[in-house]
């Protein structure tokens, strides 16, 4: 016979996109039950997925929604387009960093004179004083005073021997202190929520589910937290001091840092959890 009556495998997760897939993934694991695709078929306001077989028959409304800072999700679908290679047009090899995609069209027409302009004046760092001198070029001032962009010259590094000497535009990145006791988590992430105005429809959403349990999972981006506190959360294990602040019904709150291991997972009444399922 040339063809055959076995049918393709379905895809039990149809209709989900990729964040949502993994996330569903991910909590299949750690709860042991199965996920149903459940925002699909017409089903208006509701849930992206249902655990319907959970231990001890019990049900579970899951929602998933990443969380950022301010733009940043924006600015690295912008730099992920390749087109932000820019070619080195003086002496020095330069850092270019931004945070917002809306400055990337300037930038890109006057960089090469900013790096002209420092380079002549020997500043490799025009966000300190330079930058800020009335009789600084206005396209310094710009940089300096107005955008979301950094650029740092390294005059120990010349571009001339590189091949095909440019930089690369990458989203600014955070630094400083860490604070291993994370305090302040849950005025960070409250702050967090109230920034990000999707947050209050997957609670929402949550609430008029029907469901023994409520579930939001959200993948975190580096810019949705203090660096202090985001970067225990991605490059450690220590729990968060104290709860999240989400509404009394949400029963499991999922964080899962960028680039990361583990999942942190809160329930009521048992509060904070490490799992690693990617391990």
């Amino acid at each position: 016979m040339s063809g055959s009556d076995e049918s393709a495998p379905t895809d039990r997760l149809a209709g989900m996109d990729r964040q949502e897939r993994a996330a569903c993934l991910i909590a299949e694991r750690v709860l042991g039950g199965e996920a149903t695709p459940w925002d699909v078929d017409g089903r208006q306001g509701a849930v992206d997925a249902m655990f319907l077989t959970l231990p001890g028959d019990r049900t579970a409304a899951f929602e998933v929604t990443n969380l950022a800072g301010e733009g940043a999700l924006e600015t690295v679908g912008a730099l992920m387009t390749g087109r932000y290679k820019w070619p080195l047009t003086g002496d020095w090899f330069w850092d270019i960093t931004v945070r917002f995609a809306r400055d990337l069209e300037k930038l890109n027409r006057c960089y090469s004179n900013i790096i002209q302009i420092c380079e002549e004046a020997e500043v490799a760092h025009p966000e300190h004083l330079f930058g800020w001198l009335p009789s600084t070029h206005p396209d310094v001032q710009w940089l300096v005073q107005e955008s979301s962009c950094i650029m740092c010259g390294h005059p120990g590094i010349p571009a001339a021997p590189m091949a095909n000497p440019e930089a690369m535009v990458l989203l600014t990145a955070g630094g400083g202190w860490i604070d291993d006791s994370m305090t302040g988590f849950a005025d960070a992430l409250a702050a967090a929520f109230d920034s990000a105005p999707h947050i209050a429809s997957h609670f929402k959403k949550l609430e008029n589910a029907e469901a023994d349990e409520r579930h939001l999972f959200i993948p975190l981006h580096g810019t949705a937290l203090p660096f202090s506190i985001f970067s225990v959360l991605q490059f450690d294990d220590p729990l968060p001091p104290e709860p999240p602040p989400v509404p009394d019904y949400i029963t499991h709150l999922w964080l899962a840092p960028d680039s990361w291991r583990r999942v942190l997972i809160w329930t009521q009444p048992d509060g904070w959890r490490n799992f690693f399922p990617y391990d």
